[in-house]
């Protein structure tokens, strides 16, 4: 085959800012909720345009002067198993009445009102929203199809992540307890002697990386660090928005950490399990069930990284007051003022206001535009709403024009917000004890206050 037929592997999976405002779909909307899982999933896909063969397997019986068998259909195992199956998922969709949101193509539709269904899959893993009778009848009809599927109510594991509604179903708490049950079995023995600390990153600190005469973890010890620090990149990516600058610092030592680097991790570690209990705050609010609000906070630290003077970029998406999107994200160039800083910021801000608002419409949902963006800087939002040519700006025109376009559209508003108030500050800096605590409760809660 020589390498040749492995380009089709590719499967898409559903954005985990999906599944969030699915989540905030079922609280306003007041429907029912499935977890359900495709069994076998990767048996059922067809190979189609590739060639592939396979020895027999041990104790078939056949000609004898036949060694392998051509596959029709994939198996465990082939790479291509993921991409087959999603084809087919998609193509029964399509049978069973579903439209394919063109913004998320692992999210679906279907039917209006008291009949309508939404549901997004993840590789062989969905999540399916509707009144109950509907849900039971489009699990039926997978069945019908020769999809053997089982199915649970509650929503105690879906991506490793526990969702966990009050009884009003008026809000819910998303965490990720086998993860941090991992970390605790990892490092717990290592920070137990640790203090408790009030932020997860050092305050004002920023990682630097080794020089050349600085002495380095052992190759053993690296692994640790490596292992801890994906660890927790999960969990920023799901459930701790509140210590994405800290774990993204991290990553910048990836490859040779210092010993201080490892007190660093270990630092945040113990944070996070001093307060494992905390996790996604997921409790929308509403002026119209009809149009949804959507709030973007934008910020960065100019020059923030002392190897490189790459600047980080901070972001925080609100939908109906529930956090879906975060980021904190080193800059690829470097800017050459806070201004400038500031509005590459709020372009990479505004690309997510544009898919939030792409999967919503899918649904059916329209938005209040103009989608209003803080931003602590004047000259940037000068920047982004007048036309400009200087020496200072044409180097950055097409993240200008493009944020300026959405502006001249009215499909966003910049507004300035004082940097004490802007929500985005810790995602760009390990801010101090005050400004953290001050942030926090708009991000994250304890899952005990699912109970009130």
């Amino acid at each position: 085959m020589g390498g040749s037929d492995f380009n089709q592997i590719y499967s898409p999976m559903v954005h985990d800012i999906t599944f969030r405002l699915m989540l905030i779909i079922k609280i306003l909307w007041q429907l029912d909720s499935y977890l359900f899982d495709v069994e076998t999933a990767f048996l059922l896909g067809d190979l189609e345009g590739i060639e592939i063969y396979m020895k027999l397997p041990l104790g078939m019986e056949g000609d004898p002067r036949v060694d392998c068998v051509q596959l029709l259909k994939t198996i465990y195992g082939l790479t291509q198993s993921s991409r087959a199956f999603f084809k087919l998922w998609a193509d029964t969709m399509e049978k069973l009445g579903f439209k394919q949101s063109p913004a998320d193509p692992c999210l679906f539709c279907r039917g209006y009102g008291a009949t309508m269904l939404i549901l997004c899959i993840y590789v062989d893993d969905g999540y399916v929203l509707g009144k109950k009778p509907e849900i039971l009848k489009f699990f039926e009809q997978l069945r019908a199809v020769d999809m053997k599927i089982t199915t649970e109510e509650s929503t105690n594991d879906y991506l490793s992540c526990e969702v966990k509604f009050n009884e009003e179903g008026t809000k819910a708490w998303l965490g990720q307890p086998h993860l941090i049950k991992k970390l605790e079995k990892t490092f717990g023995d290592q920070v137990s002697s640790l203090k408790n600390y009030k932020t997860p990153g050092t305050p004002g600190a920023s990682i630097v990386r080794p020089k050349e005469d600085d002495e380095v973890l052992t190759a053993e010890k690296q692994f640790v660090f490596q292992s801890g620090t994906g660890m927790l990149l999960y969990l920023v990516k799901h459930s701790r928005p509140d210590i994405s600058n800290a774990v993204r610092e991290l990553t910048k030592v990836m490859d040779k950490a210092t010993d201080k680097h490892m007190q660093e991790m270990l630092r945040i570690v113990k944070h996070v399990l001093d307060t494992k209990e905390l996790g996604l705050k997921i409790e929308p609010k509403v002026r119209n069930t009809l149009i949804w609000t959507m709030i973007m906070w934008s910020d960065s630290d100019w020059g923030g990284d002392k190897d490189n003077r790459l600047s980080v970029s901070g972001m925080a998406l609100f939908v109906c007051g529930v956090l879906v999107a975060w980021r904190s994200k080193q800059q690829k160039s470097v800017a050459l003022s806070s201004s400038e800083a500031e509005l590459v910021a709020a372009s990479e801000a505004v690309k997510e206001i544009v898919f939030v608002m792409q999967v919503l419409n899918s649904i059916g949902i329209p938005v209040e535009t103009p989608v209003i963006v803080r931003v602590d800087n004047m000259g940037a939002i000068f920047m982004a709403e007048n036309a400009s040519s200087s020496v200072r700006t044409r180097h950055i025109d097409i993240r200008w024009h493009f944020t300026r376009n959405l502006t001249k559209d009215k499909i966003i508003k910049i507004v300035f917000v004082k940097t004490a108030e802007n929500k985005s500050d810790g995602f760009t800096k390990n801010v101090s004890a005050d400004t953290h605590v001050r942030h926090t409760p708009d991000f994250v809660c304890y899952k005990s206050e699912m109970e009130t």
